[in-house]
């Protein structure tokens, strides 16, 4: 006896490795003789995991087990359907994924996985039901032990979610993602995420961070996310009739169906169709989303066009007909300068004029691939108080105007190029119809209607100049006195003299032209300096 004691004293340290090789021979006689029997059970524990936690039809097309020199979990091939719905698409499509564990997770339940890698994901998001399956949407049991496995970390390289609206014929929303990381997603928990994903227009990477979750089985569309988006170098220049590049920061918070989004937008060299000069544009923004079909209610938002304030709000919403969204936008100007607007429309190296501007305005732009410019309609009346010419030969030819208009055609201190103008507008294919122009210099005022084409500045314009002196004291000498006659004939409702006047030619070489005894008299101006 003492001796056998001895003996397992000296061998006692062996007994543990031995112990050890031994089931380790005996897990792997298992896995080796009984192969199909092990995969099938680990394939049902992830179906049934899976189509509890969704309330659908779970299918796996295979899945294979390798356990040297570690074990690893390959399956191919998973589909999750809505509610097991063949005519819509699978909720969930997986081309292949990964994971590994343990040995033991071969003898008993998995419950806990700490990396799960996934290729080529789709998420298609079915739209809101009025009335969703009661049972579907009751919660999941807390102590079902098929739901409740936990993943530490969920990479995923390449993700497509398609989010469907309430109207077939729209289509679906797409958003292609890419290095997507998840991580602690559990079944009754929300889980965190990251990654970035690709815009098609404005093209430009989107990096966001947020959490997702808990899933909502009985309508996805009511899931609750919430994060934040970094959105850099967007080049707006494919877009028909803008240019520019992008950046925006924001956050974002509520249900897929219905997300609250706070943000602010930079475009340092804002571009309109390429008819003027960039012009730096910041934006403050607040709406709500409808990530089912992409429809954006703008509440009101703040931007700066250069230094003029600009007040907005209106809708973006989608027109299935004519694939893609229509823009509709009331603006305020309460404190702006003309100067902004005016560099936004004509390229020259100083504005025509400056000054205060207040618009009212209703925007709205259709889609199709026309430019901005052509298919774009603005509504609205403006006005510009105080506004200064920047042309030499403009002030000198308004303030003649003045000296001529309070009757005082010899006094060159008289008279002031300071003018005052104000609108009734409506824009449409790149041409602005006025459907009432005034103009005012001291003592002259000019009504006028026509048009203006933006892109090529054709002036069109028709109207009456009032003077408030008599005819026959817009001149000096014996035209003077001969005009005294006539005076009665140009007096009307409280003026001195009332012309029929029009305004042709181009902004840069407009034509003056005033009819008097059926004859008219042109005068060719020049806006440059």
């Amino acid at each position: 006896m003492p001796r056998i004691a001895r003996v397992v004293r000296r061998w006692w340290w062996l007994l543990v490795p031995a112990g050890f090789f031994a089931l380790l021979l005996a897990v792997s006689v298992y896995v080796y003789f009984w192969p199909e029997g092990t995969e099938n059970r680990i394939r049902l524990a992830v179906t049934a995991a899976l189509s509890e936690r969704f309330q659908s039809q779970v299918e796996l097309a295979s899945l294979k087990i390798k356990v040297f020199p570690i074990l690893q979990v390959t399956g191919e091939g998973l589909l999750v359907r809505y509610h097991g719905r063949t005519d819509f698409p699978p909720l969930l499509q997986i081309q292949n994924f990964s994971f590994r564990g343990g040995l033991l997770g071969l003898l008993h339940r998995v419950k806990h996985i700490r990396l799960v890698r996934v290729q080529h994901m789709v998420i298609n998001i079915p739209p809101r039901e009025s009335n969703p399956n009661p049972a579907a949407a009751n919660p999941l049991p807390r102590q079902s032990s098929s739901s409740e496995i936990i993943i530490d970390r969920v990479i995923c390289n390449d993700m497509d979610l398609l989010i469907y609206p309430k109207k077939a014929e729209k289509g679906p929303l797409k958003w292609q993602i890419h290095n997507l990381l998840l991580t602690s997603a559990g079944v009754h928990k929300h889980f965190a995420f990251e990654g970035k994903l690709t815009n098609a227009k404005p093209k430009g990477e989107i990096a966001t961070h947020g959490r997702f979750g808990p899933w909502d089985a009985g309508d996805p569309g009511n899931t609750p996310v919430a994060g934040e988006y970094e959105f850099s170098n967007a080049d707006l220049d494919p877009l028909p009739g803008i240019g520019g590049i992008l950046s925006s920061t924001g956050k974002y918070d509520g249900v897929l169906s219905e997300l609250q989004v706070q943000g602010q937008t930079d475009t340092p060299q804002f571009t309109l169709d390429k008819v003027g000069k960039p012009v730096p544009l910041h934006t403050d923004f607040s709406a709500t989303v409808d990530a089912t079909n992409g429809d954006t209610y703008l509440h009101p938002v703040k931007a700066m066009l250069a230094k003029s304030l600009i007040i907005a709000e209106g809708e973006v919403v989608r027109m299935p007909e004519k694939k893609g969204h229509l823009i509709s936008i009331n603006t305020t100007v309460p404190a702006g300068r003309i100067q902004d607007f005016l560099d936004l429309a004509v390229n020259s190296d100083q504005p025509l004029l400056t000054g205060p501007v207040k618009i009212q305005a209703k925007v709205q732009i259709p889609p199709g691939k026309e430019r901005v410019i052509e298919k774009m309609t603005l509504d609205g009346q403006f006005s510009v108080d105080d506004a200064k010419w920047n042309s030499p030969q403009l002030r000198e030819e308004l303030q003649s105007l003045s000296r001529h208009a309070i009757g005082k055609p010899g006094d060159i201190e008289a008279g002031s190029s300071v003018s005052n103008l104000s609108g009734d507008f409506r824009m449409g294919h790149g041409v602005i119809l006025f459907r009432r122009l005034t103009f005012q210099v001291e003592g002259a005022s000019i009504e006028l209607v026509g048009t203006y084409g933006l892109v090529g500045g054709e002036l069109n314009f028709a109207g009456q100049l009032r003077l408030q002196a008599k005819l026959s004291q817009t001149v000096t000498g014996t035209k003077s006195f001969f005009l005294k006659a006539v005076d009665p004939l140009f007096e009307k409702s409280g003026s001195g003299t009332v012309l029929p006047i029009r305004i042709t030619g181009t902004k840069d070489n407009p034509v003056f032209g005033v009819t008097v005894f059926h004859k008219t008299f042109d005068k060719r101006l020049s806006s440059t300096n």
